[in-house]
């Protein structure tokens, strides 16, 4: 796991790379604020995707004023491009505020960012509207940032549910090493637990990592018990990973893996070769109505992007419009809503902070002011809601509410739905709760391998080793363990006893077929404690016998719970 900065350090860290900002910003000439009526609105960008999702933005402020012509005040989107960089995208909202005067900023999309100029935001009192999903942007934190998508955190219920439908009791959890992919793991956890489930290993794969450093990841998990994997990774990076997979022979049968919506909400986008590659895979994403007002979009969305690049032979730029452009299409039409309700005007008036005891002036970030109608136009924005094409748009704390979850499998082209996920109902194969007799559990999934069969969930002893179960060696009471060859250390041991017909019996049930061989111990004879000692130092995996429980042993190791009389 990554290792992150202090609260404080990072506080720190920001003012000052906020105020060198600033200071570049200073000698930059700074517009009319009042420009043909109109209410300037910020937006920045990142590649990959924002060529398409600068458009879905354009075509939501054309297709709000076709239906509301009468509006008093209209939006004028300012664009900047942060190139995907933290620092490029801090610097382009210093400008947008400084010298475009916007009254409110739509992005950035990467957590990273958005960290950065959501503290802008909060600093001068204009209003970040964001579709950043990383848990550790908290609206609490920076009371001037609208979440307007779903918390991330939110999706570790289904993927949850996903593996209690499964009957899998662990999992390890594989994330992308930034804001966005660690702060879903407390939630994970959490949600894990919940269904009697945990997290068995983690691992963190950097965002531009080797194939070295993940096949390096990869290689360790094969030697792990576990076969289920949750991935939550940025789709280009989860893309790279399961190339990485596949290659190293982990897209086969009994391996599972459980995608996060960053593979989900992307896999009708990605290229064929990496869809090829997440064969296989569940995911899950945040489900969308097919409504009539969503097709009509998405075929205007697509017949756009081939009008305005005829030259562009990369075939997934013309792709339906994702959940994440359809939620900035839904962010727009909120903040002009929010533009007529509040009244909000075309002359935007920052004020500068009152000046500190002794005259001496405030930080380089004050001296870019404080947006007089900035709260207003906030709390307008929080408290508008309305039919979108993501669904109902609603905000509570700040943020977007979502619902259901769909859960699709990723097979031949793209996704397919096999379920869906709702709070209320867990999983079930339609959103129909009316439906008398509905089905609780998923449709037909196509596994890893091309697999009908859903994984074990783990496999014992991957290097074929047997499982070493130390015996003690007794020589009075052998009613609970008998050796009756001493000097054998293999399973012709002839180990019998009321313990081991207790273990035997529990391996017989177990959902899988264990191999394992009874290894008698010597030293036992004189003390228990040299018994005990072994499996702390992993020369052996079980010990069987009527071994008395401990406080001073409880600390080493774990035991079942007594079955005896004399177990405490």
């Amino acid at each position: 796991m990554g290792r992150h900065a202090s609260p404080s350090s990072s506080s720190f860290l920001l003012r000052l790379v906020l105020a060198a900002l600033v200071w570049c910003h200073a000698s930059l000439v700074v517009v009319t604020a009042q420009q043909n009526g109109q209410v300037r609105v910020g937006v920045i960008l990142a590649p990959p995707v924002g060529t398409r999702r600068r458009v879905g933005i354009e075509m939501a402020v054309e297709d709000y004023y076709a239906t509301h012509p009468r509006s008093a005040a209209r939006i004028a989107l300012r664009f900047r491009d942060s190139g995907g960089d933290v620092l490029t995208a801090a610097s382009a909202a210093v400008d947008l505020i400084k010298n475009e005067q916007v009254q409110a900023i739509i992005g950035p999309v990467t957590s990273a960012e958005t960290q950065f100029v959501a503290h802008i935001g909060s600093h001068t009192h204009v209003p970040i509207i964001s579709t950043a999903t990383s848990p550790e942007l908290s609206p609490a934190q920076t009371p001037f940032y609208v979440r307007a998508a779903v918390n991330d955190s939110v999706q570790a219920a289904p993927i949850a549910a996903v593996l209690a439908e499964f009957q899998w009791h662990a999992a390890v959890v594989v994330y992308e090493d930034s804001p966005y992919g660690a702060g879903i793991l407390p939630a994970m956890a959490d949600a894990l637990q919940g269904v009697g489930a945990r997290i068995s290993d983690r691992a963190a794969v950097p965002l531009h990592a080797s194939d070295d450093r993940i096949d390096k990841i990869l290689n360790r998990f094969m030697a792990m018990p576990t076969r289920v994997f949750v991935v939550h990774m940025s789709p280009f990076l989860a893309a790279r990973f399961f190339q990485r997979a596949r290659h190293a022979g982990m897209m086969s049968r009994d391996y599972a893996w459980i995608a996060s919506a960053g593979v989900g909400s992307y896999a009708d986008l990605l290229p064929r070769e990496d869809v090829d590659a997440m064969e296989g895979v569940v995911s899950v994403r945040p489900y969308v109505e097919m409504t009539e007002q969503v097709r009509n979009f998405s075929a205007r969305f697509r017949a756009r992007l081939r009008r305005e690049f005829p030259n562009d032979d990369d075939e997934v730029v013309f792709h339906d419009p994702t959940v994440m452009i359809l939620w900035a299409y839904d962010t727009v039409w909120a903040i002009a809503k929010a533009v007529e309700a509040a009244g909000i005007s075309n002359n935007p008036v920052f004020q500068t902070p009152p000046r500190r005891s002794g005259g001496v002036a405030s930080t380089d970030l004050d001296r870019l002011g404080v947006l007089v109608t900035g709260k207003t136009f906030l709390d307008a924005v929080r408290a508008t809601t309305f039919r979108g094409l993501a669904g109902n748009f609603t905000l509570v704390d700040g943020q977007l509410q979502l619902p259901a979850y769909e859960i699709v499998n990723i097979v031949g082209k793209g996704a397919r739905t096999v379920g869906f996920w709702t709070p209320e109902s867990g999983i079930s194969q339609t959103l129909n709760n009316n439906v008398s007799g509905g089905a609780k559990e998923l449709k037909h999934i196509i596994w890893p391998g091309d697999s009908s069969n859903s994984p074990k969930g783990w496999v014992v002893s991957p290097n074929g080793d047997k499982l070493r179960v130390f015996v003690p060696v007794k020589y009075g009471f052998k009613q609970f363990v008998d050796v009756g060859n001493e000097s054998s250390t293999t399973d012709d041991a002839n180990v019998t006893g009321h313990c081991i017909d207790v273990f035997d019996e529990v391996m017989r049930n177990m959902p899988y077929p264990v191999s394992y061989q009874y290894v008698p111990y010597e030293p036992s004879a004189e003390s228990y404690e040299y018994l005990v000692a072994q499996v702390v130092e992993k020369n052996a995996d079980i010990v069987v016998g009527d071994v008395t429980v401990t406080a001073s042993r409880m600390d080493k190791v774990d035991f079942t719970m007594p079955f005896t009389e004399s177990g405490w």
